[in-house]
């Protein structure tokens, strides 16, 4: 029987009740793959530039096969269904995940779980502070139950004082000096969560401003765009375009309250003609996920993301905006950002302008650390990383108590770019905005600069980038400078080479561009 865990966080989301037993509630459950091992091994293989199978990356027909679940899965889960009377339910288009809608009541009783509406902002959402039981025979063909428990992390918009950061500084900083060739078909897209819209008249008023090329959104995918513009959507359009400039653009928005980062990977692998490229400046509170509801959770959202990547498509996370505590409490353990923190996603943390308008400094709030080694383990889940986070460990003198964090584990961010003081165009007025959710669709717009290149000249995309990063150091600005102690009193500091404030470094666009072009 399902009991309540205690000391549960819900990122600061508060409980006004019991959902209504009538309402509708979705969820997924995700079967267990036949071979849990083959989709992230495949997405290595063909992201790695020194293996013989780099670029050659799956089309869906490929892919499905990769995804086959142990034998009965379906039926197993199905009968259940149906014994509890449910009967809104089905599979995705690879047939390894179930999405079921059915009554709150229902769901409750099927789970052995209390569904409360929780609100935070003006928004709600319906989540559940209990562990979820199935019966052992289902639970014999089940990895997870995905959709009742993570709470959405809200991000922090820090004005440090900087200079503003507007479209010239940003391309004359990396070095993008080049626009959408029309000779690619390099794409590139946003997505968005609980009604979080664009505003179309803002990003006319910004291309204006700032005498950029004309463009709009290309295509709105999902469940539709909502009436009014929000200042995330806002800096997200406003900003890919500008480093990925004149690069056909969509945009992805849920409907409603909705937080569904598994139905939104689900949508993008069985669209064939969805973009290659996504930004996406959201996170989840995976930590307690995994102590006290699900431990399977992280390693099969991780399978979930590894399958964009292995269709040649490049997901990138916001790093978080607490340094190395994940939006949370600044007290105890370091938090490591999910899903920024997995194996099979590119992190970007942010950086600063110094005062002489350089760019040698990550910020304070800039998201990094280490992820959990039991679950992601440096050597065998990113050892594209290896070496460089060795390094850093051999060469930092001023670590945090070692206690605080699991030295063992993946590191990120991958990368970083500028943070601080976006000039945005919200509700017809320029304002400043910051964090790593502006660090985030600039460095996107990057890769999509590079993808176009590749194209071009016959080759393919970049799909999932981060070997390639870790094998071209030299194409990014190193970060000498910062320390992400966030809110609190710990945190790391930035040295040569990679470190957990701002990854790798900067992009240097001619660079990048000449690794990607050399590449097979």
């Amino acid at each position: 029987c399902a009991s309540v865990v205690s000391a549960v966080s819900t990122g600061g989301w508060t409980s006004v009740g019991e959902t209504f037993s009538e309402d509708t509630v979705k969820f997924h459950i995700a079967l267990k793959h036949d071979d849990p091992n083959v989709i992230f091994d495949t997405l290595l293989k063909v992201s790695d530039p020194s293996s013989p199978r780099y670029g050659k990356h799956l089309n869906q027909n490929q892919l499905a096969k990769l995804c086959a679940t142990v034998d009965g899965a379906f039926a197993v889960v199905a009968s259940w269904l149906k014994e509890n009377g449910v009967s809104d339910f089905k599979e995705n288009w690879s047939k390894d995940i179930v999405t079921v809608s059915a009554p709150a009541g229902v769901v409750s009783s099927l789970l052995n779980i209390k569904l409360e509406v929780f609100t935070k902002g003006g928004r709600s959402i319906t989540r559940s502070t209990e562990k979820y039981s199935l019966p052992s025979e289902v639970s014999a063909v089940v990895d997870t139950v995905i959709g009742l428990h993570a709470f959405p992390l809200a991000k922090a918009e820090v004005h440090l004082g900087a200079s503003n950061v507007d479209p010239t500084t940003l391309r004359k900083l990396y070095g993008v000096d080049e626009s959408f060739s029309g000779k690619s078909q390099s794409t590139q897209a946003l997505a968005e969560f609980q009604m979080e819209g664009y505003s179309k008249d803002d990003l006319q008023k910004f291309i204006s401003h700032f005498n950029l090329p004309a463009q709009t959104i290309r295509n709105i995918t999902g469940q539709g765009q909502t009436p009014e513009g929000h200042a995330e959507a806002n800096l997200d359009v406003q900003y890919i375009m500008v480093t990925g400039q004149e690069i056909p653009t969509d945009f992805y928005i849920q409907g409603g309250e909705s937080f569904d980062l598994l139905q939104w990977i689900d949508d993008v692998a069985s669209d064939p003609f969805s973009a290659l490229v996504w930004s996406v400046s959201y996170g989840e509170d995976i930590e307690t996920i995994v102590q006290q509801f699900d431990a399977t959770y992280p390693t099969r959202f991780n399978t979930e993301v590894a399958k964009l990547g292995t269709l040649g498509k490049t997901v990138i996370f916001a790093s978080g905006d607490s340094g190395v505590y994940s939006r949370q409490s600044s007290i105890g353990n370091f938090r490591p950002d999910f899903p920024a923190s997995l194996p099979a996603v590119t992190g970007v943390g942010a950086t600063q302008l110094d005062s002489d308008g350089s760019e040698t400094t990550g910020t304070s709030f800039s998201g990094g650390g280490f992820s959990l080694s039991n679950y992601f383990n440096r050597t065998t889940s990113c050892p594209y990383q290896s070496s460089a986070v060795n390094t850093f460990f051999s060469t930092s003198t001023q670590l945090p108590p070692a206690n605080l964090y699991d030295h063992n584990g993946c590191g990120y961010p991958d990368v970083s770019a500028q943070g601080v003081n976006f000039q945005v165009y919200i509700n017809g007025f320029l304002q400043g905005v910051s964090g790593t959710s502006a660090s985030c669709p600039t460095f996107a717009g990057v890769v999509s600069m590079l993808n176009d290149a590749r194209l071009s000249a016959g080759k393919s995309p970049m799909g999932f980038i981060n070997p390639f990063i870790y094998a071209n150091p030299s194409a990014f600005n190193d970060m000498l400078n910062g320390y992400n102690n966030g809110p609190g009193f710990h945190g790391f500091r930035a040295v040569a080479g990679w470190d957990p404030v701002t990854g790798m470094g900067t992009p240097n666009y001619p660079k990048l561009k000449a690794a990607a072009l050399s590449a097979p």
